[in-house]
């Protein structure tokens, strides 16, 4: 009754809270500088760089699934940590909704909570607590509230996984209002983006592709503790005149060897990591597709609702007047991944699909 007493709200400010000020977020970007030439994987960056922001922000706290010492994990990302901040490292019940909701009671209450999720398959008794409650915080209460939370996340298959093991879940959590989205591809981007991610005022979905912690080509020289990495800002991987190809997460490495084998056959590809999902770095798309007027996105995920589509759909919505071809999109089969392998090989995508794809769009 209260509240219907009062004048109807004018909506000047409805979609001024849902996300931190500008002025709060990490905007400026450099070239890193490195500690050394000698190139580390991705599990150690990640571990780096949540190591530097605890030593910097005393109210981050960290808990998941087994992440304490001795295992630091299942995957051992977190491992060394408990060590060296022994209050501040601790391990979860099994019971997602529960590490994410005590998560968001946490960040209300000043802290910097960030958890990890063991596999992106189990996420979803928390999805309520990630949707209604950390998401809203802000929105609901017209910026008077944060909740910024971070969730790490591991996902993808190629690794025989199995249906439980194996997803790719950025396109759920694009979706929703509220949430940055990050999914690195190497370990110089995923130190710059962790970092960002825990000084962040949004809450931020971090997605770790087991495929990739331990990868060779996933291996860089480790920037130093300054480096960041703003949210909604891709990158180019490699240069090309002919054809976009627009990928994240492993499907990095997947676009890179099909470039490189399409180059022998006189067809320069692009390639365009974004490393950002939500938001999304529009520009360094559409700067690349005015010089090339043809583009494909891959991606891991399943094809129908993949994030491509919205990738394809804005192109097709503001830069259709460019396109020499129709906007082609590379992802994974309508299914869940199986656990045999040969099996898994069929679901995901491949080199040679991305390879055959571009063959098609250049001969429009």
């Amino acid at each position: 009754e209260e509240a219907d007493s009062r004048p109807a709200p004018s909506g000047h400010d409805l979609l001024a809270h849902i996300y931190a000020p500008a002025n709060t977020q990490v905007s400026d970007s450099r070239e890193p500088r490195y500690l050394s030439e000698e190139p580390v994987a991705m599990i150690d960056a990640i571990n780096h760089g949540l190591r530097e922001e605890m030593e910097r922000n005393p109210k981050i706290v960290m808990w998941g699934e087994d992440i304490a010492d001795p295992k630091g994990g299942v995957f051992g990302v977190t491992r060394g940590l408990t060590m060296a901040f022994p209050d501040l490292v601790e391990n979860s019940p099994l019971a997602e909704a529960s590490i994410v909701g005590v998560a968001g009671g946490m960040a209300l209450a000043g802290y910097k909570p960030i958890v990890e999720i063991q596999f992106g398959d189990y996420l979803w008794p928390a999805f309520m607590q990630l949707r209604d409650e950390i998401a809203t915080v802000r929105w609901r209460s017209q910026g008077q509230w944060s909740c910024p939370v971070v969730v790490r996340i591991a996902v993808g298959g190629y690794i025989k996984g199995g249906p439980w093991h194996s997803a790719c879940v950025e396109a759920a959590f694009a979706h929703i209002p509220g949430w940055r989205v990050v999914f690195p591809s190497c370990a110089e981007d995923a130190k710059g983006l962790i970092k960002t991610a825990a000084r962040s005022e949004d809450p931020v979905i971090f997605l770790e592709h087991k495929g990739l912690y331990r990868r060779v080509q996933a291996k860089t020289p480790e920037p130093d503790s300054d480096y960041l990495i703003p949210f909604g800002r891709g990158r180019v991987r490699r240069a090309g005149k002919d054809l976009t190809l627009v990928t994240w997460g492993s499907t990095v490495y997947l676009a890179l060897e099909a470039a490189r084998r399409l180059e022998v056959k006189g067809v320069d590809v692009e390639v365009i990591d974004l490393r950002s999902i939500a938001p999304l770095d529009e520009e360094i798309i559409f700067d690349s597709l005015r010089k090339t007027s043809r583009i494909i996105i891959a991606h891991e995920d399943t094809l129908t609702m993949g994030f491509g589509a919205e990738v394809a759909a804005r192109v097709a919505e503001q830069y259709f007047d460019y396109l020499d071809a129709p906007v082609v999109r590379v992802a994974a089969k309508d299914s869940f991944v199986p656990a045999a392998p040969n099996l898994e090989l069929s679901v995901l995508p491949s080199v040679e699909q991305i390879e055959s794809a571009v063959e098609r769009v250049m001969a429009y």
